[in-house]
């Protein structure tokens, strides 16, 4: 029996058809003919936000939300994956991405005061031999799209921290994935 205040649990009970993979969330299909997955990790087992906003907001199809939410103990990740460079992210869309979840756990689910939730952005790998280091960091300022700024003063500092990265950072500082 789940646990009332266990997120785990309660999203597997009320969403247990939005249980997927890393990799499936992961899936850049813009191009039709084309599928792309942006990681390769089977094994992790997230929710498809996409799917829950589906079934929360089935009316209200202007909502945008991120890819995933993978949750480990108390932390709860909340990843969208970008298969772009920095520069070309649309950043009102990813301030849109970045409220959705706020909304939707204040609202749908009660008692996540012990929580620490973590905004993932993951885009495009930024090699050192395409760009210089100083071009690198201003790319991923850019990619941030003044997300913090959104966190503090829309948002009530519902992120306890926000990640804007290339995937090698994810791949080098998150070991457990395999992407």
């Amino acid at each position: 029996m789940p646990n009332k205040y266990n997120l785990y649990d309660i999203l597997k009970n009320q969403y247990k058809k939005t249980i997927s993979t890393l990799k499936a969330t992961s899936l850049d299909d813009r191009k039709r003919n084309k599928q792309t997955f942006f990681c390769q990790d089977d094994s992790l087992e997230v929710f498809d936000f996409d799917k829950i906003k589906d079934i929360v907001y089935k009316n209200q199809k202007a909502y945008k939300s991120p890819d995933a939410i993978y949750i480990k103990k108390k932390n709860v990740f909340i990843i969208e994956f970008k298969n772009q460079n920095p520069c070309d992210i649309d950043s009102s869309a990813m301030k849109e991405k970045l409220g959705m979840p706020v909304d939707f756990f204040t609202k749908q689910i009660p008692n996540l005061k012990d929580y620490i939730f973590v905004f993932c952005l993951v885009y495009k790998e930024q090699s050192q031999s395409k760009i210089s280091q100083r071009y690198k960091q201003g790319l991923q300022i850019k990619a941030c799209c003044d997300l913090e700024d959104e966190n503090i003063n829309n948002l009530n500092n519902f992120y306890n921290t926000i990640i804007t990265k290339d995937i090698e950072y994810y791949k080098n500082n998150f070991s457990q994935l395999k992407c």
